[in-house]
Parts: C-alpha cells; structure tokens; sequence
C-alpha cells in the first residue's frame, strides 16, 4: 500500500486526527524507550552503578537502566499527551497530514530524475566556470605581468 492509498483509506474512514496522534506517541515512546535503555545501560556501565538489585520484596531487578529509560519514555509521551499545546499543534498537524495529497510513485520518480539531471548540468557549468577562472589566474593573468 503506497502512502496515497493510506491516506485516502485514512481520509475515507475518517479517522480522527487524534487517533493518529495517539499512535504516534506510542510508537515514538517505544523507540526512545529503546534510545533511553540503550544509553543508560552504556552510562551506568562506565559509572559502575547498579548491580543485582530487588525492585520490590523478592523480585530482582538485574537491569535498572532499561527500566529507567523506559518510565522516562513514557513518561514523556504521557506529558506530551496532557500538555495541551502540544496536543493542540500535534492534532493540527496530523489533521493537515490527513489533507496532503501525496504524489506518486511515478511523479516521484519524474521529479527525482528532474533533479539529478539538473544537478549534474550545474556541475558542468561550474566545473567550466571553475577551469576558466583557474586559466586565467594561473596561466594567463601572471603571463599578461610579466609583458607589462
């Protein structure tokens, strides 16, 4: 399914924006709960903190830094959720994402080539306008001196 179809299926079904948004807190609080874990593993390593320790009566808790990163990921998401600015301009732009009409694949490809054959005519005209210039201080300007 191209990102077009999605979002007429999205358009069609007439999801909330809000739902979107919803999905996106989760999704975004799971990858920086991975980010988080991953870090404070690595710092808790170099600072020698932690070890085997209990998180409540008998139950051990071997990996204290995973668990951080995770409660502060999610504890962001969940601030992000109850701020209401931030859930104010998070709804508006998944409502005007709803709204996009996204090119397709063909178009894309179209204007992908449009650019690279664009690139690569100002690349010749800048390498001649870089070897010209280049001529004329090294070869011909001290030439032009010495007659002078």
């Amino acid at each position: 399914m191209s990102a077009t179809e999605a979002s007429e299926q999205a358009n069609r079904a007439q999801m909330e924006p809000v739902r979107l948004v919803i999905i996106f807190l989760l999704i975004s609080a799971v990858v920086v709960g991975l980010f988080l874990a991953n870090v404070l593993t690595d710092l808790f390593g170099t600072l020698k903190l932690g070890g085997d320790t209990e998180l409540m009566s008998g139950i051990p808790l071997s990996k204290p830094p995973q668990l951080l990163g995770f409660v502060l990921a999610i504890g962001a998401a969940v601030y992000c959720w109850v701020n209401p600015k931030v859930r104010t301009l998070s709804t508006e732009v998944a409502s005007e994402l709803m709204r996009v009409s996204w090119p397709s694949f063909d178009e894309t490809r179209l204007h992908t080539v449009a650019v690279v054959v664009a690139s690569l005519v100002a690349a010749v005209l800048l390498f001649g306008i870089d070897r010209l210039a280049y001529e004329v201080m090294v070869y011909w300007l001290p030439a032009l001196w010495e007659k002078l």
